[in-house]
C-alpha cells in the first residue's frame, strides 16, 4: 500500500509539467512557516493546506484563525479560517477559507478536506479547492474568474520517531479565466524526526514552476513555550516563532525575513472544542 501511494504521487508530479502559474500563495500555517515552510510533515488544522493528510489524526473539533502581513504591509494581508471535524471511523473533514487583497483586487479560496487513516501508520487526504479572483472594474487579462482544483497528500509513520510525507497541489493543471493561466502547482516531500514529545526536526523539498526549494525547520519545547526556527532557499529566508497555550487557546506567532524586503509577520489562534 505504501509503495503504491508513493508511485501514484510520482506519476502526478510527472504530469504536472511546467507552465506559467497564477494566484497568490494562500497557505498561512503559522507554525509551519516559522519552521521554514515544512508544513507537509506537520500535524493539525494549521497545516491542512500544506498537506491534506495533516488532520487525519485529529480527535476533537478544532478551529484556527490566522493572518499574514507580507513585508509588514497591510495592503497585502492574507486572512484565513480552518476547521476540523471528526467523522465516523477513521475519517475527518476540514474546511479552509482564505481572503487576500482589497476592493480593487482580491482573491478568495475555499477548500474542503477529507482525510483518514488507511492503516495505523499511514494517513491520506484529498482536498477539492475553489479559487476566485475579482477585479473591481473588470479590466485585466482575465477579469473576475473562478477555477476548481484538487490537492492530495499522505503521511507515513516510519518506526516510532520518523515520518515520511508528500503532498501535491493542482496535479491536473486547473486554469483560471479567459487567459487560461494555470493555478499554482507544487509538490512537497520530506522527513520529520521527533526524538521526544514536541521536539521536531524537519527537512522538506518543494518543486515549483521556478525550481526546487529546500526547507529546514526545528521546534523545541521550553516549558510553556515552544520555540520554532527555520530556513529555506529560493530566495534564502530565515524564520522563527513562538507557540504557547493560554486557558486552552493555542497562540502562534511567526516572523520571516527577506533578502531585500521588510519582515513578514504571521499570527494564529487555535481552539479545540
Amino acid at each position: 500500500m505504501r509503495i503504491k501511494i508513493t508511485v501514484f504521487f510520482l506519476i502526478l508530479l510527472a504530469m504536472a509539467g511546467q507552465a506559467t502559474a497564477a494566484f497568490e500563495e494562500l497557505e498561512i500555517g503559522v507554525a509551519a512557516q516559522a519552521m521554514g515552510g515544512t508544513g507537509v510533515v506537520l500535524f493539525g488544522t494549521g497545516s491542512v493546506l500544506f498537506n491534506p493528510a495533516s488532520i487525519a489524526s485529529a480527535e476533537t473539533i478544532t478551529a484556527t484563525f490566522s493572518g499574514r502581513l507580507p513585508f509588514s504591509n497591510m495592503d497585502f494581508g492574507t486572512y484565513g479560517a480552518d476547521g476540523t471535524l471528526p467523522l465516523t471511523g477513521r475519517w475527518k473533514a476540514g474546511l479552509s477559507l482564505r481572503y487576500f487583497g482589497g476592493e480593487l483586487y482580491n482573491e478568495q479560496m475555499a477548500a474542503v478536506t477529507f482525510a483518514g487513516m488507511l492503516t495505523d501508520d499511514m494517513s491520506f487526504g484529498i482536498q477539492p479547492v475553489i479559487c476566485r479572483a475579482e477585479i473591481a472594474d473588470g479590466v485585466s487579462e482575465y477579469g473576475s474568474a473562478t477555477a476548481f482544483a484538487v490537492n492530495a497528500g499522505f503521511q507515513v509513520r516510519m518506526y516510532d520517531r520518523w515520518l515520511l510525507a508528500a503532498s501535491i497541489r493542482n496535479p491536473f493543471q486547473a486554469r483560471i479565466g479567459e487567459s487560461g493561466e494555470y493555478l499554482k502547482r507544487r509538490m512537497d516531500a520530506g522527513l520529520r524526526y521527533e526524538p521526544s514529545g514536541g521536539m521536531i526536526s524537519a527537512l522538506t523539498f518543494s518543486r515549483e514552476l521556478d525550481g526546487t526549494r529546500v526547507h529546514v525547520g526545528q521546534a523545541l519545547p521550553l516549558g510553556p513555550l515552544t520555540v520554532m526556527a527555520g530556513v529555506q532557499s529560493g530566495p534564502v529566508t530565515i524564520s522563527g516563532g513562538l507557540e504557547t497555550s493560554v486557558s486552552g487557546i493555542l497562540l502562534d506567532y511567526a516572523v520571516i525575513t527577506h533578502p531585500q524586503l521588510d519582515l513578514t509577520h504571521q499570527f494564529g489562534v487555535t481552539y479545540d472544542f
